[in-house]
């Protein structure tokens, strides 16, 4: 049976950027999917304030808003049918519309009943950075995170960030009907970063192994870079075309703190990373 994937697609204040899309559709293409995308359009509250009114024509302001949404969701939808088309892969469509700030929690709920979602946040927007987190924290499952912009992605080769905790092994287990399918795994380590038991790496490679996987570790030392780009520098330099590593976060009452590593690749992607949690 083909893998299925979930897609969300944002309209406002921030389109989808197109090039994450290209790359979404064909990781799923490539690993024999289909894609049911979730087109989000904005339904932003009237302001009900006499004085708010007097100064600004704050129902013409969220009129257009809205209306800039719904055009934006009708070019990405005709932009993911044309995507589908190229790389002739089973594609649906789902439409929604919601408040602004109920959009995380819709698109978590929505992503549960998929196999694995896929996310490309455009660098500069709050809103689906909040979208990313919530999916990869709430919906539980895997996703894949694909750079904004240009960069290289291919199923030749693939890294493996493994610091020997709980998340990196789920993200291994996840990711493995993946991997089994790669020519070549680097499991990479960060030396400087965590304290990785002796026998960890070795047990993974056996791990790896067992599914026909055989895997090089690569330790390095990130030294004065953030742990998220000093991985990603590892894996492009090992030759790898994505990344597999283990989300972490944690609550902290209202709000969701996230690793550094976990934060590092959401912020700045220079490969798509599979990420599960």
């Amino acid at each position: 049976m083909p893998m299925t994937f979930f897609l969300p697609v944002s309209t406002y204040p921030d389109p989808t950027p197109t090039a994450g899309l290209l790359r979404a559709v064909d990781m799923a293409a490539s690993l024999g999917g289909e894609v049911t995308a979730l087109v989000h359009e904005v339904d932003i509250e009237e302001v009900r304030s006499a004085f708010a009114h007097m100064l600004i024509d704050v129902s013409a302001m969220i009129a257009a808003a809205e209306a800039r949404s719904h055009a934006a969701a009708a070019e990405l939808t005709v932009e993911l049918e044309h995507l589908a088309r190229r790389f002739r892969i089973p594609l649906t469509v789902r439409r929604a519309r919601t408040r602004p700030d109920a959009a995380a929690a819709l698109v978590a709920s929505e992503a549960r009943t998929f196999d694995c979602s896929l996310l490309m946040p455009a660098r500069a927007s709050d809103d689906q950075a909040a979208v990313a987190e919530a999916v990869l924290f709430q919906s539980g499952g895997p996703a894949w995170v694909f750079p904004d912009g240009e960069a290289t992605a291919h199923l030749e080769s693939a890294a493996v960030a493994w610091d020997g905790g709980r998340a990196a092994a789920r993200a291994v287990r996840d990711a493995m009907p993946m991997l089994e399918t790669v020519g070549h795994v680097t499991i990479l380590c960060a030396t400087d970063d965590k304290t990785i038991g002796p026998t960890s790496v070795g047990h993974l490679q056996d791990q790896l192994r067992h599914h026909g996987i055989d895997a090089e570790a690569r330790l390095f030392t990130r030294a004065e870079q953030p742990v998220g780009a000093a991985l990603q520098q590892a894996a492009i330099e090992s030759g790898a075309g994505l990344m597999v590593m283990g989300a972490y976060g944690h609550s902290r009452v209202r709000e969701f703190i996230l690793g550094g590593a976990t934060r590092g690749v959401l912020d700045e992607r220079r490969l798509p990373v599979f990420m599960s949690h």
